[in-house]
């Protein structure tokens, strides 16, 4: 009886507070119910705790062609047992075969690219070049030139092509340069190996086993002699691309004016000839011995090789009498400019002699205090190179460049260079320095700064 008394007073009781309690309302939060840890399943390389276990899983990983996993596998067999060179070894191809799927995908993510987005090719090979993967892919060819205005018509000048190296069997013609671009040979490392880069000193690029001289760029295209396959004619995209020979004849010296290659070494005379520039229609323009030609177009100028009447002849392309406009072989090459020829005085070879370009009408326009080695002409300047020096060879090199303003004929600057050639081109001036393996110097014609070329 008590007991049931005693359970109907506590039922009354909880009633009660019941009862006593406050209503529930919207405001009042519910109670958040507890969420379930979830348990992450271990892999099976976690699982695996014993260096047996894992060297089974490497080699599974292996047969399935998951390197990540084999990678992961074999760094925690390293841990585990730091004495096992399989381990290194496992890890190490598993990152090298990675690696190759990265670089294949790489390549079809920019393949892709380039596909589906052609005007973007430009940004993609400057990527290229940043990340020196130049040739990873292939890419269209995109010209160097930004204003179709400002290729080049004309290759390269009279002066840059008879701006002779001694020490390399009188050749020249060493630089050229198109809208912003500088295109050079190299001689320090690689000899005469060829290079591109920008006149601001950016995107330097080495043309991998390509090496020559006498360049000329004209468009999307440098022409050059290749000493690598018995000083022939070749020319290549300005990209590297598409290196064709151009001739059989080996030649000292080219000229690009247009459509057409000028060059001697023709038939057994090594005479003047022209030919397309895709090779093609070779056509003889002299019947004697030449070198060191230059063509503006209209005529060729040429140095005839004769003890008996040899100089500069000038030949018209269009046919016609040719002229010798100037008795003596200049050693030093020659400059032409759209009025006059440049060259140094042979019986006074103190001396640069101003002609028409006929030959009429000499004039002295600048007397050096030495022996004048070399020279060019670069719109109102006149660089000059003197003062002999030879070096250990025998060599002869000169000890003094300087710049000299044609109206005045007054030195503007002049320093210290053992040199040989004197090319110029965008404002610039290229001189090799002897004493520090042919290394190229440029400097600006106006300012004196210096740019770095190698």
């Amino acid at each position: 009886m008590k007991k049931a008394i005693t359970y109907i007073l506590v039922v009354l009781l909880l009633a009660s507070c019941l009862s006593c309690a406050p209503a529930a309302t919207s405001d009042t939060p519910l109670a958040t119910p507890t969420a379930t840890p979830t348990v992450t399943p271990q892999s099976d390389i976690e699982l695996a705790d014993t260096p047996e276990a894992l060297e089974t899983l490497i080699r599974q990983y292996k047969e399935e062609g998951d390197f990540e996993r084999v990678y992961e596998a074999a760094i925690k067999l390293t841990q585990i047992d730091p004495t096992n060179a399989d381990a290194y070894l496992a890890a190490a191809g598993a990152l090298l075969v990675l690696n190759e799927q990265n670089e294949q995908e790489m390549k079809r993510i920019l393949a892709e690219g380039i596909l589906n987005a052609p005007e973007g090719v430009k940004t993609i090979a400057n990527w290229l070049a940043e990340n020196q993967l130049e040739g990873a892919v292939e890419l269209p060819f995109q010209p160097d030139y930004s204003d179709p205005s400002r290729v080049n018509v004309l290759g390269n000048s009279a002066g840059n092509i008879t701006n002779t190296i001694r020490a390399a069997y009188w050749r020249g013609g060493f630089v050229a340069t198109q809208d912003g671009w500088i295109y050079y040979s190299r001689f320090t490392g690689d000899y005469a190996a060829l290079y591109k880069m920008r006149t601001d000193g950016s995107r330097r690029m080495k043309f991998e086993g390509v090496h020559g001289y006498c360049l000329n760029v004209a468009g999307d295209w440098i022409y050059f002699i290749n000493p690598d396959d018995n000083d022939t004619p070749y020319r290549m995209r300005t990209d590297g691309s598409d290196l064709q020979q151009l001739s059989k004849f080996a030649c000292s010296s080219i000229s690009v004016y247009g459509d057409w290659v000028y060059s001697d070494g023709y038939g057994e005379n090594g005479s003047y000839y022209r030919f397309r520039t895709d090779g093609s229609e070779q056509t003889p323009l002299t019947d004697f011995t030449i070198t060191l030609n230059f063509c503006d177009g209209e005529y060729g100028y040429v140095i005839k090789k004769s003890m008996e009447d040899g100089g500069i002849v000038r030949v018209p392309i269009a046919g016609g009498a040719q002229t010798r406009v100037r008795e003596e072989i200049p050693s030093s090459g020659y400059c032409i400019t759209d009025e006059f020829i440049y060259t140094r005085d042979e019986k006074d070879p103190w001396v640069i002699v101003r002609t028409d370009l006929d030959g009429s009408n000499a004039k002295q326009v600048f007397r050096a205090n030495d022996f004048i080695t070399a020279l060019n002409v670069y719109e109102d300047k006149l660089i000059v190179a003197y003062s002999v020096y030879s070096d250990f060879e025998g060599n002869t090199v000169s000890r003094e460049i300087a710049i000299v303003d044609l109206a005045s004929s007054e030195v503007i600057r002049s320093w210290e260079a053992y040199t040989d050639p004197l090319c110029v081109g965008e404002g610039l001036l290229f001189y090799t320095e002897q004493d520090e393996g042919m290394r190229w110097h440029c400097v600006n014609l106006d300012t004196g700064e210096e740019l770095n070329m190698e």
